[in-house]
C-alpha cells in the first residue's frame, strides 16, 4: 500500500506549496496528492480552493488572476489551518511545471483535476499530454476528479492519461461499474466509503483504489488490511507509525 501525502502533508506543512512537497520528500515519502485550477492567463495552478482566501493572502477567484498575480501572494500563511506552527517562509502559489520540476523523484503523484468551466476544462486537458511528455509522468501519475465531464473529455482527447474517479461519501451508485462503464483506470472513494467487498469488486475489475482522508490510526488499520492500494492522508509523519511504513 502506499502511503500518499495530502496536498503534501496538509497538516504538517502549508498545502500545495514547494515548501510542503519538500517537507514530504523529507519524510522518505515519495507519493502525493494536490489540486490544479486555471490561472486567468491559461496557466495550471497548484492551489485547491477555487478562492484564494483560505489558503494565501490574496482575495477572489484563482481564474482571474495571472500566474505571476498568484505567484506574489503568500501561499505558506495558511491562517485557517491551526495543525502547525507559524510557517517561516514566504512563497505564492505554484505552477504545476514548478511542483513537478520538484517532484522529479517522486514514484507516485495524483493531480486532482479542480476546474469547473468548460473552458477552463478544455484548456486544461489540451494543456496535460505535453507535461506528460515533458515531465515523463508515464507510470508514476494518474488525473483523478470529482468532474465526470472533465474525464470524459480527457478520455477523448488524451485516452493515453491515466483516469481515476474520485466519490464523496455521499454516493449512493456502484462505483465499480460506473469506473468501467466510463473506461477509468482508479477509483478514489471517500474512506467512508469503503468495504472489503468494494476493494475485492474493484481489484477484480482492475482498478486502482486510493482512499482520502484518512487521519485516524484505527480507520488506517482497517483500510490497510482491506487491501487498498493508496491511503492518503494528511498527516504522513503519523500515519508512517501506525502502518510500521517505511520508503
Amino acid at each position: 500500500m502506499r502511503l500518499i501525502g495530502h496536498r503534501g502533508a496538509r497538516s504538517e506543512a502549508p498545502e500545495n506549496t514547494l515548501s510542503g512537497f519538500r517537507y514530504l520528500r523529507a519524510l522518505g515519502v515519495r507519493a502525493v496528492e494536490f489540486d490544479i485550477h486555471l490561472s486567468a492567463d491559461g496557466e495550471l495552478m497548484v492551489i485547491h480552493d477555487a478562492e484564494l482566501s483560505r489558503t494565501t493572502s490574496g482575495h477572489g477567484l484563482v481564474r482571474e488572476h495571472s500566474a505571476a498575480e498568484l505567484a506574489a501572494l503568500d501561499a505558506c500563511h495558511q491562517p485557517a489551518h491551526k495543525g502547525f506552527a507559524p510557517w517561516p517562509k514566504r512563497e505564492g502559489v505554484p505552477t504545476l511545471a514548478q511542483v513537478l520540476t520538484e517532484l522529479y523523484d517522486f514514484t507516485h503523484i495524483e493531480l486532482e483535476l479542480k476546474v469547473r468551466h468548460e473552458d477552463d476544462e478544455a484548456a486544461v486537458v489540451a494543456a496535460l499530454p505535453a507535461i506528460w511528455q515533458r515531465f515523463n509522468l508515464s507510470g508514476r501519475a494518474r488525473c483523478t476528479s470529482f468532474n465526470p465531464r472533465l474525464l470524459h473529455r480527457l478520455q477523448q482527447q488524451a485516452p493515453e492519461l491515466p483516469r481515476g474517479f474520485l466519490v464523496e461519501d455521499s454516493f449512493a451508485g456502484d462505483i465499480v461499474q460506473v469506473a468501467q462503464a466510463l473506461g477509468y483506470d482508479a477509483i478514489g472513494p471517500h474512506a467512508n466509503l469503503l468495504t472489503v467487498e468494494l476493494v475485492t469488486q474493484a481489484h477484480a475489475a482492475g482498478l486502482w483504489v486510493s482512499t482520502w482522508t484518512v487521519n485516524d490510526h484505527q480507520r488506517a488499520l482497517e483500510l490497510a488490511a482491506m487491501g487498498v492500494d493508496g491511503l492518503i492522508t494528511d498527516t504522513p509523519t503519523l500515519a508512517k507509525s501506525w502502518l510500521s511504513w517505511s520508503a
